[in-house]
């Protein structure tokens, strides 16, 4: 499985990039957070995703419980 990055950016948008970038290749973004995003499906078939870790490149750590609302929703994934 390919280790999938993200960062938010202080706009509060999630951009999601490969495992051949680094974090600080989008320090001109001015992230304020940043780690890693799982794919998956839930119990009900559902495509879900899930942020979390850390950006050693950023000196940043993701904010688990918001960066994971706000890429479900920004990729259509809100089903509650």
């Amino acid at each position: 499985m390919k280790k999938i990055k993200y960062i938010k950016t202080k706009d509060k948008e999630i951009i999601v990039f490969g495992e051949i970038m680094v974090h600080s290749d989008f320090k001109h973004m001015n992230p304020i957070s940043a780690g890693f995003i799982y794919f998956g499906i839930d119990e009900d078939g559902n495509p879900t995703c899930t942020c979390h870790g850390e950006s050693i490149s950023l000196g940043l750590v993701s904010d688990e419980e918001e960066d994971t609302f706000l890429a479900q929703s920004q990729l259509g994934f809100s089903y509650y």
